[in-house]
């Protein structure tokens, strides 16, 4: 979509259904969620000369995790997915059966009989006292054909009112006995679905969530709700639908025409968003396609490497859905190689690789436009080791071994919910973290910290709209742990994706908040109405601490706010650039001398 993409950060899009501004407007995208809720970096060596650097923050010690910091994301197991909605709320479903009831007339519609009670059968949405204003007036009373048809066909349109587009009462031939006439209800149904202009996708996949709401008696507001999901879905450009009748009464004929979107995506970017330690000048690009074998599952590859060629992240993800609610299995491998360039402690030979290998399973539970709750089940396994001069390998901090090995396994357990409204959004996640002793885990006696550990990460975000040109994100994440963590599950705060005025990483614990407002002003609207260039005034803090046992030892300044203003800018469709400024409201005491001390970032982040 054209327009300034409101997700900072790099972050999924999740879209509002319905615009508040005369004018037209792009969908929100929220930012979901661009917390600094990222893997730690080691504390300083006992005994390293601490007089070679201003720095007494530990992070900038230690190369294994820096790199996977950039991510505010990356310590959750699978992120919501896009559902941004159409620009217009022009139905999907373009219904060609008649939504009226029948109005003929019976033969000799004039002859009177008594009746003594009207039943209505084959109806599972209403009950009698739903019929009764339309029977009771009948009952023991004399009628005529005509009287019984028109209650038939207020029943009809009892069905039609609640969109059963295709359910019909019928007055059958019938002998009356004992006084009782009865009134035959058909619910509807789809005969047949038929699907139009799919290429490479299997038909199974339109197919299966179309019926989630193709169920008796058809209803058009769950059929056109899937056909919605379905236009949202990135697989597709656009989707249309018309219902037909078919040959019987209440059966209907669905046919679908879709086109199918390119399954290749990527971008490449450039920003700041790294670590000093390993150089803070960074540039990536990656690439994917949404369905390699036609059931849409997907795999992607991102290459990320500092300007300074201090870090080196290879990040290979593919993910399949398993069933119609769009249950999605994922595996990830992370490969990071990365070394300190930062002086003087270049001059050690600091450097450290690590491997993450992650298997998860998400499944939405409640699925619409307007809200999606999901629980996620994963595993994931880290290795890493860090190396002086090079090769010698080396420990930084306590809790990894004596040969600077950290591992970690951590079984995972999140929950995720979003909810749009026409004003704007929320979106909250919520994740339990249960480190174990699998697969040769790092494991130390109490207090030192180890991969057994019970730690809560949780996070929350509001996006409200404010007249036409004015958007508010207010965001919050906080993570709890009664135990002393090693670094890759520490909180971390500071950096252009956290609290802004501070370096990448500034601040790390076992425990930490941060809570962030910005205000996102539109100056500047292309053609079509949709933003191209914002100003976005922010205010940002943090603050961590360890548990009262952990060996390691935190610098005395752990919070930190910061503000300062924002420009977005939408050079061209797809291309956004975001700068900021913000002046630190804290002077810490072992501020360094990089751009993101002096409260400067940038971002330019091209998608196709």
């Amino acid at each position: 979509m054209s327009g300034l993409a409101i997700a900072a950060m790099g972050v999924p899009r999740e879209a509002i259904a319905a615009p508040i501004a005369p004018q037209p407007q792009e969908p929100l995208d929220t930012q979901v969620f661009s917390p600094s809720t990222l893997p730690s970096e080691l504390l300083p060596t006992p005994g390293m000369p601490q007089s070679l650097t201003p720095l007494d923050s530990a992070a900038e010690l230690s190369p294994v995790y820096v790199a996977q910091q950039s991510d505010p994301d990356d310590r959750f197991l699978q992120e919501p997915p896009d559902l941004t909605l159409p620009d217009t709320d022009e139905p999907v479903l373009q219904p060609e059966v008649d939504p009226s009831p029948p109005t003929g007339l019976p033969s000799q519609p004039d002859v009177q009989f008594p009746i003594r009670t009207l039943e209505v059968l084959g109806s599972t949405i209403f009950d009698q006292q739903d019929f009764a204003p339309i029977i009771q007036p009948l009952e023991n009373q004399t009628v005529t054909l005509t009287d019984l048809q028109q209650a038939a066909d207020a029943i009809t349109q009892l069905y039609l009112d609640d969109g059963y587009l295709t359910s019909r009462a019928i007055l059958v031939d019938q002998p009356i006995t004992d006084g009782v006439v009865r009134i035959q209800v058909v619910e509807g149904s789809l005969a047949e679905i038929q699907i139009e202009g799919l290429q490479r996708l299997r038909q199974s996949y339109v197919r299966d969530r179309i019926e989630l709401g193709a169920g008796t008696p058809l209803q058009a507001e769950q059929l056109e709700e899937q056909l919605r999901l379905l236009r949202a879905d990135p697989l597709f450009d656009n989707i249309e639908a018309s219902l037909r009748a078919s040959g019987e009464v209440g059966q209907s004929v669905l046919i679908v025409r879709v086109d199918e979107a390119s399954p290749w995506f990527g971008g490449a970017s450039v920003d700041n968003y790294s670590p000093p330690s390993v150089g803070s000048e960074r540039v990536g690009a990656d690439i994917g396609h949404r369905n390699i074998t036609g059931l849409g599952d997907s795999l992607s590859l991102s290459y990320d490497r500092t300007t300074r060629d201090g870090a080196h992240i290879f990040d290979i993800n593919y993910r399949m859905p398993l069933n119609p609610m769009n249950g999605t299995l994922a595996l990830r491998t992370v490969i990071d190689r990365n070394e300190i360039v930062q002086s003087p402690f270049d001059e050690f030979g600091i450097r450290g690789e690590s491997e993450r290998y992650e298997i998860s399973f998400r499944q939405p539970l409640v699925r619409s436009t307007r809200e999606e709750f999901a629980l996620s089940l994963g595993f994931s396994h880290k290795d890493g080791q860090t190396f002086l001069f090079n090769n010698i390998p080396q420990p930084f901090g306590i809790g990894p071994d004596e040969d600077g090995t950290s591992r970690t396994s951590v079984f995972r357990l999140g929950q995720d919910y979003v909810r749009r409204d026409v004003a704007g959004a929320w979106a909250l996640r919520s994740q339990f973290n249960i480190g174990v002793e699998l697969l040769n885990a790092t494991t130390n006696s109490s207090p030192v910290p180890d991969s057994r550990f019970v730690s809560w990460l949780g996070q929350v975000q509001r996006v409200q709209r404010l007249g036409d040109d004015h958007l508010i994100i207010l965001q919050a994440d906080l993570q709890l742990s009664p135990d002393s963590l090693l670094a890759s599950e520490q909180f971390v705060i500071g950096g252009g994706q956290s609290v802004r005025g501070f370096r990448q990483n500034a601040r790390s614990g076992d425990n930490g908040f941060r809570v962030s407002l910005e205000d996102r002003i539109t100056l500047t609207r292309n053609a079509s109405g949709l933003s191209v260039f914002q100003l976005a005034p922010f205010i940002d803090m943090g603050a961590v601490w360890n548990h009262p046992d952990n060996p390691n030892t935190l610098p005395e300044q752990t919070f930190l706010v910061g503000a300062g203003l924002g420009a977005l800018w939408e050079l061209v469709p797809n291309l956004n650039l975001r700068f900021d400024y913000a002046l630190p409201l804290i002077d810490l005491s072992d501020r360094g001398n990089n751009f993101q001390d002096d409260g400067l970032y940038f971002s330019v982040d091209y998608r196709f």
